[in-house]
């Protein structure tokens, strides 16, 4: 991996203004929308956690699903336009361009994280220990690598022109099914066995880990494990495959 590539991407993240409105911003705006109306403050869930802060770990799961399924996918227009070639042409290898790749999906999943946890804290009365709060962002944003993968996937196989909607649809999908915008706790039977599935189900039990008892990390390591995995085998085939024919 090239720490100067790195920081070239970074920086061309961060000057994207549809990067910092919908993968920092929006999740902020829609934590605070939520919280409001449904009146969401002194109600508690019967685990004993407030909806409030539930309310703030959908978002940050949200902010941090969206920010690397973007940045992986954005592979696809470098493939497209020759970027990709061209970068082979200089000392960058190509597997340390897929790993920077995956580098930037973790830096760019951190600033929607912790947005809307400060807005939690200052505006919204979520209350955590000091220690909570670092557990939590830091367990929220090691979770992160699924999404990043996912991303990185979604640039290897898709075209430029079919990579926004594929991860407009991929965002919907993991939030509806993965417990983001209906709890798992209203859920019918059949959804709730679907949420047990989805990455985003057990990103956000990671989150809750530090807050409430008796939440089942192995399985969550277990599952988001299975989807790194299996992730990275497809990643990896389709990686070999497009570099074998350019």
């Amino acid at each position: 991996m090239n720490a100067r590539f790195l920081a070239l991407e970074v920086r061309r993240a961060v000057r994207n203004t549809r990067y910092l409105m919908f993968t920092v911003v929006m999740p902020t705006v829609m934590f605070l929308l939520f919280v409001n109306l449904y009146g969401a403050k002194g109600q508690v869930f019967p685990n004993g956690l407030p909806v409030t802060t539930s309310l703030m770990l959908n978002m940050a799961v949200f902010g941090l699903m969206s920010a690397p399924l973007a940045a992986g996918a954005r592979i696809a227009v470098e493939r497209s336009t020759g970027w990709q070639r061209q970068l082979r042409l200089t000392p960058l290898s190509s597997l340390g361009y897929v790993l920077t790749k995956g580098a930037l999906g973790m830096i760019v999943a951190l600033p929607g994280i912790l947005l809307v946890m400060l807005v939690g804290g200052l505006f919204e009365d979520v209350r955590m220990s000091a220690v909570q709060w670092v557990e939590v962002a830091g367990g929220l944003w090691l979770a992160t690598l699924p999404f990043v993968l996912i991303g990185i996937v979604i640039g290897l196989l898709a075209t430029a022109d079919g990579m926004q909607a594929l991860t407009g649809v991929l965002s919907m999908a993991f939030g509806l099914l993965g417990g983001i915008w209906i709890p798992a706790e209203v859920a019918p039977g059949w959804l709730s066995a679907v949420m047990h599935v989805m990455p985003t189900y057990w990103v956000k039990l990671v989150g809750q880990a530090p807050l409430v008892g008796g939440a089942d990390l192995g399985t969550a390591v277990l599952v988001l494990g299975c989807w790194v995995v299996g992730l990275g085998v497809i990643a990896a085939k389709r990686f070999q495959t497009d570099t074998a024919r350019v």
